[in-house]
């Protein structure tokens, strides 16, 4: 991709380049200012990735609390000839999660707003027929403004629209360690917001317990991950303020390796979270 920092701002005309984020996949992500002091994010993709389109579609055509604003998404043609779509997005200011959890791991009542945050926007997904499928702690934003934002919709699935994946594919798309056994080993038919609550799971006992339920940081290779993933039980924790083992019993269900063990749905989970929420005891941090 061979947009260039000055061939943008020629091309924003509006905006001064502030930051370029290191490459990622088949993205270029530029940090822009408006000539009004705003900052958003810029995405420059390739045109016509489907995976592109249905990422803003599910963004700008739902009402999703927490997740960035798609402000503008035009085409355009580089100096290299090459066709190219530029997405404008609301920048959110604050750091990611996982910038935040190298610090040290997040206090109770820090967990439990970001627990309430992903199942908020995972009941949403689940109205939309959405699976996020990407749910980690660099694609959480810690905001200043002490809110939690959920990021990159760029691996999606939306249920009830033609899959992008090779059906016969081995492996699906997701990130190793905080994927569901059902995406790794491309069980489509199993795929549906479960997935998203397995994720959810795992952030929140990483958050909460500064560790990697599953793996250990030495692992050799993929095959080494996905085998610890399907296969290791997260060790008993005692959450402050947990004295009932509700918190870290329900976020061990989340986690669950089979997807029926797992609670049914988002709404569920989310009846299940807040009957949590009455036998904490919690005081002000």
């Amino acid at each position: 991709m061979l947009i260039s920092k000055v061939e943008l701002e020629n091309l924003l005309k509006d905006s001064v380049v502030v930051k370029e984020y290191p490459n990622s996949g088949q993205k270029k992500v530029f940090l822009v200012k408006k000539k009004n002091s705003d900052l958003e994010v810029v995405k420059i993709v390739k045109y016509g990735d489907e995976r592109v389109l249905r990422e803003v579609e599910i963004v700008t055509q739902n009402q999703i609390p927490n997740v960035p604003n798609i402000i503008e998404v035009q085409d355009f043609t580089c100096s290299n000839g090459e066709k190219y779509i530029y997405i404008i997005e609301q920048y959110i200011e604050g750091e990611t999660l996982q910038d935040r959890l190298n610090s040290g791991k997040l206090s109770v009542l820090e967990g439990i707003k970001l627990l309430k945050t992903l199942l908020d926007i995972s009941v949403i997904l689940e109205d939309i027929k959405t699976v996020h499928r990407d749910i980690k702690p660099s694609n959480i934003i810690c905001g200043n403004d002490g809110n939690y934002y959920l990021i990159d919709f760029g691996i999606a699935r939306q249920l009830d629209k033609t899959s992008l994946t090779f059906t016969k594919a081995a492996i699906g798309p997701h990130t190793p360690g905080y994927g569901a056994p059902e995406l790794f080993q491309y069980s489509k038919k199993d795929i549906d917001i479960r997935s998203d609550l397995f994720s959810i799971g795992v952030v929140l006992f990483e958050a909460l317990t500064g560790e990697h339920p599953f793996l250990t940081g030495d692992e050799m290779n993929l095959n080494e991950i996905w085998y610890r993933t399907k296969t290791v039980v997260p060790k008993d924790y005692m959450i402050d303020g947990d004295k009932n083992k509700q918190l870290i019993s329900f976020i061990q269900t989340l986690m669950q390796k089979h997807i029926t063990r797992r609670p049914p749905t988002a709404k569920k989970a989310m009846e299940w979270f807040e009957a949590v929420l009455h036998t904490l005891e919690l005081g002000e941090e």
